[in-house]
């Protein structure tokens, strides 16, 4: 009898930011696009690394987009969608990626959350305390879409480095964690 061995260590990987920028498409609503300047039309697909920077650990952090963990939201009911093709580097691709898929939601529904994020000033409030004098981005983002058989469940998740909270600060009481009385 033959022995069959599976490798659970098979990965894909390549460098994240290449040296030639990827043409890569978003799809925006034309409403909204038409509302641009000019000026705002042309500048709007180089806006996703600014977005990102700005709210990069906000969108880690914050609860999920879509509730389900089988489904991914796409953009609907929206109306006519203008489709924009822009030269981007690939390190904010993959990031964007990341956090769409964390978010069950697809890179174009997440580039347009952060355009709203953006209009209504939600950046102004949370920029200045989660990114002084700090780095921007974590150092390492790992998204993790996990099929549980046994108890049919599907979790994804999203892990980065360092994070401020765990484990490094555990032992830290925050006045926003609710200690379990164990009495």
């Amino acid at each position: 009898m033959e022995t069959i061995f599976l490798n659970t260590e098979e990965k894909i990987q390549s460098a994240m930011t290449e040296r030639k920028n990827r043409v890569v498409s978003l799809l925006i609503p034309e409403s909204y696009f038409v509302k641009l300047s000019n000026e705002d039309q042309r500048y709007l697909v180089k806006r996703v690394p600014e977005l990102l920077r700005r709210y990069a650990k906000f969108m880690a952090s914050r609860s999920r987009i879509n509730d389900e963990g089988i489904t991914t939201l796409y953009q609907k009911n929206q109306g006519k969608l203008k489709k924009l093709n822009v030269r981007m580097n690939t390190g904010f691709w993959s990031l964007l990626g990341v956090l769409a898929n964390a978010h069950g939601v697809s890179r174009c529904y997440l580039f347009n959350f952060l355009l709203f994020l953006d209009r209504v000033e939600v950046g102004d409030s949370i920029a200045e305390s989660l990114n002084e004098g700090v780095p921007t981005f974590h150092d390492v983002y790992s998204y993790i879409w996990e099929l549980d058989l046994i108890h049919n469940t599907i979790t994804r998740f999203l892990r980065f480095s360092p994070n401020p909270i765990h484990p490094l600060y555990a032992h830290v009481q925050f006045p926003w964690v609710i200690q379990e009385d164990n009495t």
